[in-house]
């Protein structure tokens, strides 16, 4: 996955380690449908999270926090997908440690609570050695991270526009709210400093719709104002390794003509999607007119519709008609397309659909007069 994978933001069952069906919601109760990996991050939606753990697996992730830093997560066979939204306890500073790693260019340099002990003469007669230092993250994913952290415009669905979350300099931040409000966090970083605040009742009781922007967010955003005061602005500096390219937002695939919304992401060199978008298809209907319907997955069609967003399924039925039985949905007419020689040929196919209606039994397609397939059952494509 990269920043600009798109993750579909569903109502959607997972099944716990119980057997009990396990249905994540946002914290708005809202399906969001195709959001970014970059958007589903910064603006902490829960069902894209769950996705995310599901796909990576329990035992990847709770190795990796432990690269981390994190001890507490040390069985992955106790939890279920229910730990990318709290199902796991973890230490104020044991977090705090592992996003300085983020901080840190994706290095691991361990945690210290006291760093020297001197006498009242001022002479040192303890220092806490320092631990090894171990690349856990490679500088290209933790900047892409941190870049996504600080993010204003990614989290606006969820946080809304310049919130405690945002300073007056670069900062990543993350917040997180358990079930029922028993604890919320805010954790975050320049490249000099991380600062993580916990806020709770300490009689295990939970808060009243206190969340980690309401509760943890103002302390974070205060404290790293005060300590930071004075101190010159930094930036996350940029590794090499990484390029930008335009992507169809709705698929996060390069956008055809038909692409009605792009935008420009951040990649890793080598993970620009080789595919082009399959979500918009120009249709003709029955007057003639050209139009632009939505090819989605059967999962994503309820919210589309909810969205009045017109689906290829529900609209052909209005195309095929008696005076137009057959339609060539892909290519669309005059389309232009570029080939490239750097990218293997083996990607850069176009795809043919036709939308066919009843009576017939085969379809011929010719290219440039000549013979190139035939199709005989649906789907009419190739």
């Amino acid at each position: 996955w990269t920043a600009g994978t798109e993750i579909l933001d569903v109502s959607t069952n997972f099944v716990a380690n119980d057997g009990a069906i396990y249905t994540p919601i946002n914290y708005d109760g809202k399906e969001h449908g195709y959001v970014s990996a970059r958007e589903a991050l910064a603006s902490s939606l829960n069902i894209p999270a769950v996705k995310t753990l599901e796909k990576v697996g329990l035992n990847d992730t709770v190795a990796l926090a432990q690269q981390l830093g994190i001890t507490t997560l040390d069985r992955p066979d106790r939890y279920d997908l229910s730990l990318a939204l709290g199902g796991g306890e973890v230490s104020l500073l044991e977090l705090t440690t592992a996003y300085s790693v983020l901080a840190n260019e994706g290095v691991y340099v361990g945690k210290r609570i006291i760093l020297s002990i001197e006498n009242a003469d001022g002479n040192d007669f303890f220092e806490q050695e320092t631990g090894q230092s171990v690349q856990v993250i490679s500088p290209q994913v933790t900047w892409l991270i941190s870049d996504i952290l600080s993010d204003d415009r990614a989290r606006s669905r969820t946080f809304g526009s310049n919130s405690a979350l945002r300073l007056d300099r670069p900062a990543a931040v993350k917040t997180g709210t358990t079930t029922n409000f028993y604890d919320n966090w805010t954790i975050g970083y320049t490249p000099s400093l991380t600062v993580g605040v916990w806020v709770g009742n300490s009689t295990f009781t939970p808060m009243q719709n206190v969340t980690g922007l309401t509760g943890a967010g103002p302390i974070w955003h205060d404290v790293m104002r005060v300590i930071l005061e004075g101190h010159p602005e930094k930036s996350f500096v940029q590794p090499e390794g990484l390029e930008q390219a335009e992507i169809c937002t709705l698929s996060g695939l390069l956008p055809t003509e038909h692409c009605r919304n792009t935008r420009t992401e951040w990649f890793i060199k080598g993970t620009i999607p080789a595919d082009y978008d399959t979500f918009y298809k120009q249709v003709v209907l029955e007057n003639g007119n050209p139009i632009i319907a939505y090819d989605l997955p059967i999962e994503a069609q309820a919210w589309a519709r909810s969205q009045g967003m017109p689906l290829l399924e529900d609209i052909q039925p209005s195309v095929l008609g008696e005076t137009q039985p057959l339609v060539l949905s892909s290519p669309s007419p005059n389309s232009t397309y570029v080939f490239y020689k750097h990218l293997d040929p083996a990607v850069q196919q176009i795809p043919i659909q036709l939308a066919v209606g009843e009576g017939f039994t085969q379809v011929t397609v010719w290219v440039d007069g000549n013979l190139f397939t035939k199709l005989d059952q649906a789907p009419y494509e190739v």
